[in-house]
Parts: C-alpha cells; structure tokens; sequence
C-alpha cells in the first residue's frame, strides 16, 4: 500500500514567507501613517474653510458682524480666543459678535462698544464650535500659525461684516485681523502624494473680500513662512 504524503511548508519557505510578510508590512505602516497625518491636515483644513464660509453668510444673513476666532476652549460654557494661531492648534468658534439691541424697526444697533469686538459677550450667540484635530502618533500633531500680512503679528480671527468683507479697522488694542492659516505637522513642508511642489503642509489665505482659498504649493508655503512670526515648518 502505497504512503500517504503530506502536504505543508518546509522551513525555508516559512522563513522567506516571513521574510517577504516583514517587508511588506515595513512598507506599508509608514505609508500608512503618511495618509493618516495627510487626512489629519485635510480634515482640519476643510472644517476651518467651512467655518469661514458659514461666518461670512451669517454676518450677510443677520446683518451685523460674526467672528470667527481661534480658541483652546471651544466647548466651555463661555469660551475665550486666543490671541496666538498657534494657541488653539486648530480649535476655532463661530460667533455673532453683537450683543442683540435693535431700534424701533428692528434694525441692529451697532454702535455698542462690544459689537464687532472679536471677544465673546453675554448674550452674543454662539453658532459654532470645532474642536481642535487629533493628536496624530508618533510625532504627528498639528500645529497651526496665523498672521495678517500687513501687520506681520500674531493673528488669530476675522470678523465680517453685513456686506461679507472683513472689519477694517480692526477694533482698538486687537492684534490685526489674519488673512492667512498654515497648518504643519513634524513632516514639515515637504513633498506631498500630490506631485512634484506639492506640500504636506496647508496654507488657508483669506483675500480682502473674506474669500478662503487653501494653498497646497512648497514654494507658495515656503514664500509665507517668513511672514508668519513663530511658524515652525521644518
């Protein structure tokens, strides 16, 4: 009677299997963790976009000013602005910045010293609040910078007004309003799975009509970095 053979690995292909699995696997993690910190900025990115667009269309909508700023404390029960970008890592809230007193025809009266003050007021309506993104591991949180480029200081809000432009003047003693976002992590602004020039890194502008527009280009990103104080992007 003829012996039954049995089928299985010898140890040279069990070790080339793990071998092969270990490469594989070596590829694969960094690789991984690259589009969890891409997704991390995009993430961060676009929600800050979306509050700009929502502040701009309520100032148009409600007829009085709405500020979006920069916070450590976006979910307190009276949350404050930090007067840093880099202060909240990309925590903002959305705010009508006007404390609710209208005339006879129900027409806002903005003549209030707290109406247009970039500081949250009682009886000032909250409208939106955006924690801060998560902390990517290793070595992956965000930090966020911000600055006005015609002041060259630390900038952490913008206020719009009824017509959807920015407040200028800003209101006496606060920093200029920012008109740019950078968003950066331990990668710095390198190339990115875009293609050539194209960062893993984030610049948000703010033009002078309250238009956002996210800036993905190196050179674009690396030309800000002068203007914005304290920015780290290595």
């Amino acid at each position: 009677m003829k012996p039954k053979s049995q089928a299985g690995f010898t140890l040279w292909e069990l070790l080339v299997t793990v071998l092969v699995a270990g490469i594989l696997l070596g590829l694969g993690v960094p690789s991984l963790q690259d589009a969890q910190r891409n997704n991390a900025i995009s993430g961060a990115v676009n929600d800050l976009v979306t509050g700009l667009l929502a502040a701009r269309a309520e100032a148009v909508k409600r007829r009085v000013p709405v500020t979006l700023c920069a916070s450590p404390d976006p979910t307190a029960g009276n949350p404050v602005c930090t007067q840093t970008g880099a202060g909240a890592n990309g925590g903002f809230i959305v705010w009508v910045d006007e404390n609710g007193n209208v005339d006879a025809n129900g027409t806002p009266i903005l003549t209030d010293p707290t109406d247009g003050n970039a500081v949250v007021n009682p009886n000032e309506t909250i409208l939106m609040r955006q924690l801060p993104p998560p902390t990517m591991v290793p070595n992956g949180a965000l930090q966020v910078f911000a600055s006005n480029s015609g002041a060259l200081v630390n900038s952490a809000y913008i206020t719009f007004a009824a017509n959807g432009f920015p407040i200028i003047p800003t209101p006496a003693g606060a920093p200029a309003m920012v008109n740019r976002i950078l968003y950066c992590d331990d990668r710095g602004n390198k190339n990115g799975p875009g293609g050539a020039n194209f960062s893993t890194a984030r610049l948000v502008q703010i033009d002078q009509t309250g238009r956002a527009a996210v800036v993905s280009n190196r050179t674009d990103i690396a030309n800000s970095l002068a203007q914005i104080p304290g920015a780290v992007c290595p």
